[in-house]
């Protein structure tokens, strides 16, 4: 019998939209003088020939920013897991993307498997013909954590919004911790089989995509460990591996993941919010689940986020 999660321990970590929509704890806005800060950030910027590439935590000091990065911080791991910042539309696209790295960077190590930032916008490709992120579409993602690579797992994955969509691309949040214990109360079973080891399909860049490594990349969905419960997971690239590998889901398996989506897109447990130009995302990808939307481009507006991977 598999050894669950504490039922004491995972509901300190829970949350439902509700709860979410009553505090403003996870809302942060930009420091009152972010613009002196900014300007020598645009000055720095001015004397590099890539400064994305050569921007550093001592690159440029920005004490009222790293303070909130501090407090950001401290909501990711000991609070909700989610820490929304309601930013400024004045800037141009490159100086918010410094701003967003710059403050990735007060948090942690960025892991640059994709690049330092990375761009999110639709490119007219689809993900179910050929292995490319979900991100590089303008369909639905599914509700999932990030990285289907065993050995590359973002504690935390940050999103700015550089232009809003026209239509759609609302943004959505979930709680691990929630969704497990729903699934405690009502399927006990099912819950014990999402603590299995699975199989992902390969997709990230510079990884050797042959069977025997789709093999190997092999992990659970829910972990416990370190008295912290932990998620990985994106339905698509786990039945794409096993597909891969020929090893189809059993129907008790894919019953088990058919009661994680339901509870993963409970209208109770999804936070849902729009993000206007100049706003960031911070979330702890190994216990706060996301999604978006499906959107609609036009010629005058592109949907355009920057995502960020940190250790």
């Amino acid at each position: 019998m598999t050894n669950l999660a504490p039922s004491e321990v995972v509901q300190a970590q829970a949350w439902t939209a509700n709860d979410m929509t009553a505090t403003s704890n996870w809302k942060f806005l930009w420091p009152s003088n972010w613009k002196s800060e900014v300007e020598a950030l645009e000055s720095w910027a001015k004397q590099q020939n890539n400064p994305i590439d050569n921007l550093t935590q001592e690159s440029v000091a920005t004490p009222e920013f790293d303070q909130l990065a501090n407090q950001i911080k401290y909501e990711i791991k000991h609070g909700s897991g989610v820490a929304w910042i309601q930013g400024e539309e004045s800037l141009s696209k490159p100086t918010l993307n410094l701003l967003f790295l710059k403050l990735s960077l007060a948090m942690g190590n960025t892991i640059d498997t994709y690049g330092r930032l990375y761009g999110i916008l639709d490119t007219g490709k689809d993900y179910t013909s050929e292995a490319i992120p979900v991100s590089q579409t303008n369909a639905p993602t599914g509700v999932h954590t990030d990285s289907s690579q065993r050995t590359v797992q973002p504690k935390v994955l940050g999103l700015c919004c550089l232009t809003p969509a026209v239509e759609g691309g609302k943004s959505k949040i979930v709680s691990a911790a929630q969704v497990h214990e729903n699934l405690r109360k009502t399927a006990p079973q099912k819950l014990e089989i999402l603590y299995n080891n699975y199989i992902r399909d390969l997709v990230t860049p510079g990884s050797d995509k042959n069977i025997k490594s789709i093999l190997e990349n092999c992990f659970p969905i829910f972990e416990y460990s370190n008295e912290k419960l932990s998620i990985r997971y994106m339905r698509y690239w786990i039945e794409k591996g096993h597909q891969r590998v020929n090893q189809p889901l059993s129907k008790e398996v894919l019953k088990a993941l058919d009661m994680l989506d339901k509870e993963l897109n409970s209208v109770e447990n999804t936070l849902s919010f729009y993000m206007n130009s100049g706003d960031m995302v911070f979330v702890d990808n190994t216990k706060v689940l996301h999604d978006r939307d499906g959107f609609i481009d036009t010629p005058d507006q592109k949907r355009v986020y920057t995502r960020v991977w940190i250790d």
